[in-house]
């Protein structure tokens, strides 16, 4: 690893620390996975290189659990998908996209692509910051707030949205939204 990425990551790791957001939707993932049975499609499942674990949520779920990883990176060894482009049709019961949206330019397209990969009645869950330092820069383009959220997932049946922090401050939001 170079100097480059490990002070990228001793940051995000600071901050996850601090803001607590991480743990916070983790904690989220490990109630919806507790007596979860379909399909699992993770968007950003993230870099191995500091372990298996250190942004997939899989080890939530049981082992038979179809659960697909993703990536736009090649070289973080998941599946590769970019989530502005994809194609994927009512295939997944559940897509998952944790701290993923704040990275994608094209945001309006990314959501979307979620809604069209959901099964009627399917579930997507969200996290994005709020209050929370730049990082993976360049690519750190959005901060949102609840209304963004609800104007983007305007098409999906229903929306919950989840305050980590105080609402009108919030570290981050996670987002429940039904197809």
């Amino acid at each position: 690893m170079d100097v480059r990425s490990l002070a990228a990551a001793v940051l995000r790791r600071g901050a996850g620390r601090l803001l607590g957001t991480r743990r916070w939707t983790d904690a989220r993932v490990a109630e919806i996975a507790t007596d979860f049975g379909g399909t699992v499609l993770e968007i950003g499942s993230g870099r191995q290189d500091f372990g298996a674990e250190a942004y997939s949520v899989r080890r939530f779920f049981d082992p038979t659990v179809e659960f697909v990883q993703s990536d736009a990176n090649p070289a973080f060894g998941h599946r590769v998908v970019d989530v502005t482009a994809m194609d994927l049709d009512a295939e997944f019961d559940l897509v998952i996209c944790l701290y993923v949206l704040e990275h994608v330019y094209d945001v309006p397209a990314a959501v979307a692509n979620l809604h069209r990969a959901l099964r009627p009645g399917g579930r997507l869950l969200v996290a994005v910051p709020h209050v929370y330092p730049y990082h993976d820069e360049p690519g750190d383009f959005w901060r949102f707030t609840e209304h963004a959220i609800r104007r983007l997932f305007e098409e999906f049946t229903d929306v919950e949205i989840h305050h980590r922090g105080v609402r009108r401050l919030p570290k981050g939001l996670y987002v429940i939204a039904t197809r």
